[in-house]
């Protein structure tokens, strides 16, 4: 998806990877305004950590990146952040906290997008998904609920705080990652 909007450049060098401009996906979104390697950070997900025992932030931003349990932060307002789509086939994953790589390398003009579900693990999450991939989920659910061949292809792009939790490994894989 390449919007015609992106800003064109001239002669000058341009710091920033991306720019917001407006997504086939959810209202604006995140576009690369320069190609991107694989692994390449495209952007660190600044925001306020919060922390809401009671009910999931999601309930109130469904873009806010889980932290840790009942742990989220939430976009800074303005942050490039706040236009993070979600997409069944992402272009891009969470590397440690709150580092967004890319998953491929990827073209200037492609949308920045990561699945949700990477980052999320409060059990009564979900949402319905507009993406159009091909692969669709059309409702999209915690990672706990990711089929486990989901969850091994993109256990690199996967936040700490799941991998922490082990939740990508089977009973046996389990098993031997204790005895290490």
């Amino acid at each position: 998806m390449n919007p015609t909007n992106l800003p064109r450049s001239s002669n000058t060098v341009s710091m920033k990877k991306y720019c917001i401009a407006k997504s086939a996906i959810h209202g604006k979104g995140i576009f690369l305004t320069r190609d991107v390697k694989k692994d390449e950070t495209i952007l660190i997900f600044r925001g306020k950590e919060i922390v809401d025992p009671d009910v999931g932030h999601w309930w109130y931003n469904p873009r806010a990146l889980q932290s840790g349990y009942a742990k989220w932060i939430v976009p800074e307002k303005g942050s490039a952040c706040g236009y993070l789509n979600h997409c069944c086939s992402p272009t891009a994953g969470v590397k440690g906290k709150k580092r967004i790589v890319a998953m491929r390398p990827l073209k200037k003009g492609e949308e920045v997008t990561i699945d949700y579900a990477l980052s999320e693990t409060y059990p009564l999450w979900h949402m319905r998904c507009h993406c159009k991939a091909k692969n669709c989920r059309k409702v999209v659910k915690p990672y706990q609920d990711m089929p486990a061949w989901r969850m091994k292809r993109y256990v690199n792009y996967t936040s700490q705080y799941i991998l922490d939790m082990k939740l990508h490994l089977n009973w046996d894989e389990y098993l031997k990652s204790k005895k290490r």
